[in-house]
């Protein structure tokens, strides 16, 4: 069956030809590894996977909720490139389960330079359990086109992004192809690159090189070590035996055995010592070897390093965009379904291209799953959810617990419901909670975020995000004091939410796109 899983042909020409990757069918520089295409896909289909229910016997929780943005009218404002950007913080208001704010981390870029149809519309979030963020970057409404970008938080952190809100923004605009400035710079960097390509090609050859010798050098010093070990052990045995044979208090067999073992020994020193010589004389070797290598080495990273220090910023700049692992671009659907399932340690997507519950139940959702080393698909799920008697249900929100259970859910009569079940290798079923939140604060269905440390999932909407223990959406047995919230009068668009390992949030919101991060965990 054909998935929903596209990989735009003009891509990989774009990474080749346009791009931070440079400029011109003659470029060579490449600031990002270009992603590749995404080869065959894995096809799952799993028929109907929704074990039905009746809305009329479900219980519904009358919470009482505070408030977040109903209106879907935003405060919208953009950078200033030249001036100084204030961060934002939000502290949360009267009716929420605990004071915290959440504070700017990194305003993100126009786009990571995949298309020419960036323009900030980031659309989610996550982290998996091994301090790595993921992004959606969505090509606009109505294209379902996008790709997935992801960082190593302590990479970025090396290099300063966490000490300047705007650094993350500044790199990838400075080589942003598709502004005359940026374009200009990276036809600058493609110049550097080639005056530069025999230095680079030197270090790496070099650098190779030298790892190689150093490694051999460390085996023949560990064999000098084992030969000075065997030679002290034979020489303990000679001693011991030499005071043996010359003591009348033993027997003159065993006095005739210790001459032996003394001729023995003799003979095993004297191999042992050769052989002790032997890897002495190689590690000298190695060391002047070495440092002929590590000269040559020195004299092509001085011409780089010269080359950087007359340019600092692009190499700054160069620096933080190659902390970047981009997908192919992919059918992204709405975009608001990026999640990782600790449980396999792989990264899911929905493709949902339209907004609605699907057409007809010859239709079927698509979940894409991805290896996050790679960033390539692994396998494609294809399923129905029937409800009633015509209904074919669709899911725009996906998130999974620390046991791999998978969640969604849905707006329901002026509050929101839960589904929950399993969506991986061993295959997809989803059933409803016997329970749902009664009164619903936010307008909108955003998407959903399970936190590792108290194991809540979280649905965000505007200015407000709700929470209830994911055991208790499986029991369906949770009441109004279950209900936490932390609800804001911010005015942004709130467009996802992830979790870090120690229960702090990390909120993406709009215009301009950041990531903001929650004061303290989210309880």
């Amino acid at each position: 069956m054909k998935g929903h899983f596209k990989l735009a042909v003009s891509v990989a020409f774009l990474f080749a030809s346009v791009g931070i990757f440079g400029v011109g069918s003659s470029v060579h520089a490449d600031v990002i590894d270009n992603p590749g295409s995404a080869g065959s896909i894995t096809q799952v289909n799993s028929g109907n996977v929704l074990k039905d229910y009746d809305e009329n016997s479900l219980n519904k929780v009358n919470n009482s909720t505070p408030q977040g943005n109903m209106s879907k009218k935003y405060t919208k404002y953009n950078l200033d490139p030249t001036g100084y950007n204030y961060g934002n913080s939000y502290s949360t208001i009267a009716g929420s389960s605990q004071n915290t704010s959440f504070k700017t981390k990194w305003f993100l870029p126009d786009g990571f330079n995949v298309s020419d149809h960036q323009h900030g519309n980031f659309q989610s979030v996550t982290m998996d359990d091994e301090g790595n963020i993921y992004f959606i970057e969505s090509n606009g409404t109505n294209t379902n086109q996008g790709a997935i970008v992801k960082f190593n938080l302590a990479k970025l952190q090396q290099l300063g992004v966490n000490a300047d809100i705007l650094l993350l923004w500044k790199a990838f605009d400075y080589f942003n192809p598709f502004s005359d400035q940026g374009l200009q710079h990276n036809q600058e960097y493609d110049q550097i690159n080639s005056q530069l390509q025999g230095a680079f090609d030197q270090v790496k050859s070099l650098t190779k090189t030298l790892n190689q010798n150093q490694s051999w050098q460390n085996n023949q010093v560990n064999y000098q070590k084992n030969a000075q070990k065997y030679y002290k052990s034979w020489k303990a045995k000679k001693a011991k035996a030499t005071k043996v044979s010359k003591s009348y208090r033993y027997s003159y067999t065993t006095r005739a055995n210790a001459k032996k073992t003394i001729k023995q020994a003799t003979a095993k020193m004297a191999k042992w010592m050769k052989s002790y010589q032997m890897h002495k004389t190689k590690v000298k070797n190695y060391n002047t070897k070495i440092s002929g290598i590590q000269n040559q080495l020195n004299t092509y990273q001085s011409q780089i390093d010269s080359a950087k220090a007359q340019n600092p910023e692009m190499f700054k700049y160069i620096e933080i965009a190659q902390t970047a692992q981009l997908s192919p671009e992919v059918d992204i659907g709405h975009g608001q379904t990026l999640s990782f399932n600790p449980d396999n340690g792989h990264i899911y997507l929905a493709e949902d291209n339209t907004l609605t519950d699907l057409a007809s139940r010859d239709d079927n959702n698509t979940v894409l799953e991805m290896d996050p080393d790679t960033l390539k698909p692994i396998r494609e799920y294809n399923f129905k959810m029937y409800h009633g008697d015509s209904a074919n249900l669709q899911l725009h929100t996906l998130a999974f617990d620390n046991d791999g259970n998978a969640y969604w859910g849905r707006k329901f009569n002026g509050g929101y419901m839960f589904f929950y079940g399993r969506l991986d290798q061993n295959g997809v079923s989803f059933q409803a909670s016997s329970s749902y939140v009664g009164n619903r604060g936010g307008s909108t269905n955003q998407g959903l975020a399970v936190n590792p440390a108290n194991d809540r999932l979280y649905f965000v909407s505007d200015d407000i995000l709700t929470s209830v223990p994911t055991s208790k959406i499986q029991s369906g047995d949770f009441s109004s004091s279950d209900v936490h919230y932390q609800a804001f009068n911010s005015g942004r668009e709130f467009e996802s939410l992830t979790f870090d390992q120690d229960g702090f949030g990390y909120l993406l919101a709009l215009w301009p796109p950041e990531l903001l991060q929650s004061t303290d965990p989210l309880n």
